[in-house]
């Protein structure tokens, strides 16, 4: 019999971060990129709606007079943030619900397969995708990239390797502040032992130092995003400043 060997574990300090929105990733995983100096962070909802686009009610409500307006500042925020973070960068051009209804998963996922693979170093690390439709949106279209050939391969045992390989370079944080709402996290978790999978909470940063100087660095880049947190309640800004929560999976096929 052939002696198997589980697979080089990735190098984790390198990651890509998946961003639904110009702050989500900062929110959600400040203390862990503050750990991580050159995380890359793509943005799918980072497209500027053309000039003359009339804001829509959470635009105004921050201050804007146009979409093109408020999504030219919110880069500005995000250059900020990220530089305080020593992060990169990387913008795609979809526009988010606010300004248009036709995006879809299908649309999403070849555009994030492309960035993937000028990464192929990297963990990712994408949002569970709760509540928000755009945050449901990312993740539908990371599922898509992920699930296909993960499960392809586990069907064969020969190529296991490979997708424990494949799988264990996956990785799911918690969108906040939406995790708050109750049940949103426990039903992902649900989800996906339906379709083979077990979640494990995984801590790339041990709590007690990501609860020091990483956290003071996240406050500091969340104050970026200025036109942001001023519409935020109470509630959601106390989660920002509380412990960011990871998920890896395994693949557990459910007994028939």
């Amino acid at each position: 019999m052939t002696q198997r060997y589980p697979p080089e574990p990735w190098e984790t300090s390198k990651w890509l971060v998946i961003s639904p929105h110009l702050d989500d990733a900062v929110f959600s995983c400040g203390r862990l990129m503050a750990a991580a100096p050159g995380t890359v962070v793509v943005t799918v909802f980072a497209g500027v709606p053309p000039a003359g686009t009339p804001a829509p009610p959470w635009d105004r409500a921050a201050g804007f007079a146009s979409g093109h307006e408020a999504m030219q500042a919110r880069r500005l925020e995000d250059l900020s943030a990220l530089d305080k973070l020593r992060a990169e960068s990387v913008w795609l051009p979809f526009l988010d619900r606010q300004y248009v209804d036709a995006e879809t998963s299908q649309a999403i996922a070849p555009a994030l397969r492309e960035i993937l693979g000028e990464y192929p170093d990297r963990r990712v690390l994408a949002p569970l995708g709760l509540f928000h439709s755009d945050h449901a949106l990312v993740f539908d279209a990371v599922w898509r990239l992920m699930h296909e050939p993960t499960h392809a391969l586990a069907g064969d045992m020969p190529e296991a390797e490979a997708s424990v390989a494949e799988l264990d370079r996956w990785w799911f944080y918690e969108d906040m502040p939406y995790r708050r709402l109750a049940g949103l996290v426990a039903a992902r978790i649900m989800a996906w032992r339906a379709q083979g999978y077990s979640a494990r909470l995984a801590a790339p940063v041990a709590q007690d130092i990501a609860s020091g100087q990483y956290a003071v660095d996240k406050v500091e880049a969340m104050q970026a995003y200025e036109s942001q947190l001023g519409l935020l309640d109470p509630d959601a800004l106390i989660d920002l400043n509380t412990s960011e929560s990871y998920w890896q999976l395994q693949w557990s096929p459910v007994p028939h």
